[in-house]
């Protein structure tokens, strides 16, 4: 009811400015005349819109996707700030568009703002289909392209309601959203099966309109080598520090096979202070390097030894396909779609989630046996690049784009 409600006084305010903010937005004073289609080539045009551009799985998925969908679609970007994202896709030429309003904390009267921003933007880009991303940009895009009646696809990247990383209300919100807004689209992706179980006991939406496509990756020629003997091993694990990551899990494990190997930890957040203070505390600070957000992961997995992946959920780690593209082996958590990537003991290993125990047993199984190393690497790359080629995912999502555009009657089915 809460959540209808919310809906509802969306719908009302959007209909008008919501005044009272010194934000100003880039879609708001644009005049008439340029509210025309901008169709080119005569292919049908895709929005992809998403709240945050900070660098992340969930932007690096939809980058990717732009780019490969342009050859054929007119493709366009919406998101709520400038960032990483933003920058990427005017670096390649996708056109980028700012919704201000759109932001990922719960503000009825952003939210309306952001919706008539978003019904705006719809009116002056005139897609044919709209796919939506993160929780905030799924509900408001889907809620507006329902009221443009422009066809939409949401793709869920996680599900954490009911988890420490959301605050309260979203978890109270979550669930009856998702519930609410699969009325108005045609399709809910998810980028794993585990994600799909988690639709189907909550009811989120019919059966028939949930589609699996796993994440994919883009391959790249750096590879790793599991068996140098020169050096100390490395191991390596690239996430944000969010309560949903344990790095503290892992510096705990690390610390106690220390000393030996060396730990490097790939990105930035919120909780990275806390776990630079926990090296302190452990003494093992001079063998972590926290290394903050990076362009060059391809490269520094390929000087890594193992891969590790430590945390309480993940829906399909973008992360764990970086390092089976490497050629490393990969210790994760057996946490949501982490099985659906990892083979137990032929690609890598699962542990379970919050276990020092476990890790720590684990890590000084692969990092004391060379030829293991070498074989689950290489199991692991030959199962990359079966299954998790990015050119695997893109298909996919074309095909269901095709589908939707003529069972919309938006093309026809020779188009």
């Amino acid at each position: 009811m809460v959540t209808r409600l919310w809906a509802r006084s969306l719908q009302a305010a959007s209909a008008r400015p919501v005044g009272g903010s010194k934000q100003t937005s880039q879609l708001v004073n644009l005049p008439e005349e340029a509210w025309v289609p901008i169709h080119h080539d005569g292919k049908p045009r895709v929005l992809y819109i998403i709240t945050r551009a900070e660098y992340g799985g969930a932007q690096t998925h939809v980058l990717n996707l732009a780019c490969a969908m342009r050859q054929y679609f007119d493709v366009a970007v919406a998101t709520g700030e400038e960032g990483y994202l933003a920058e990427a896709c005017r670096d390649k030429a996708i056109p980028v568009h700012t919704v201000p309003y759109l932001q990922r904390e719960i503000s009825p009267a952003a939210d309306a703002r952001a919706l008539w921003e978003i019904q705006k933007l719809i009116k002056r880009l005139q897609p044919d289909l709209i796919h939506t991303h993160t929780f905030k940009a799924g509900f408001l895009g889907r809620l507006a392209s329902y009221l443009r009646s422009v066809p939409s696809i949401h793709t869920v990247h996680s599900w954490l309601y009911g988890t420490p990383a959301l605050p309260r209300l979203w978890s109270i919100l979550g669930a009856p959203s998702e519930r609410l807004a699969a009325h108005w689209c045609q399709r809910l992706i998810t980028v794993s099966e585990a994600g799909a179980r988690i639709a189907r006991e909550h009811r989120l939406v019919p059966d028939a309109r949930i589609v699996t496509i796993h994440n994919g990756i883009p391959d790249c020629s750096e590879r790793a080598n599991p068996c140098r003997g020169d050096h100390s091993p490395v191991i390596t694990m690239v996430a944000r520090f969010t309560e949903v990551k344990e790095h503290d899990i892992l510096l705990r494990a690390f610390a106690s096979i220390f000393p030996g190997p060396r730990l490097r930890l790939i990105g930035d957040g919120p909780l990275r202070k806390s776990s630079e203070k926990l090296a302190q505390e452990l003494g093992i600070h001079d063998h972590v390097e926290f290394l903050g957000d990076r362009e060059d992961v391809a490269s520094l997995l390929a000087t890594s030894d193992v891969f590790v992946l430590a945390s309480n959920f993940e829906m399909f780690s973008l992360s764990i396909l970086e390092a089976m593209r490497a050629g490393l082996p990969v210790i994760a958590s057996d946490v949501g779609g982490n099985c659906e990537a990892i083979e137990h003991g032929k690609t890598g290993f699962l542990v379970p989630s919050g276990s020092i125990i476990a890790l720590a047993s684990t890590l000084r199984q692969v990092l004391d046996d060379s030829d293991l190393r070498i074989r689950l690497g290489r199991e692991a790359r030959q199962r990359f690049t079966e299954r998790f080629l990015f050119a695997h995912q893109a298909r996919n999502t074309r095909c269901l784009y095709q589908d939707i555009l003529v069972e919309c009657h938006r093309v026809t089915s020779k188009s």
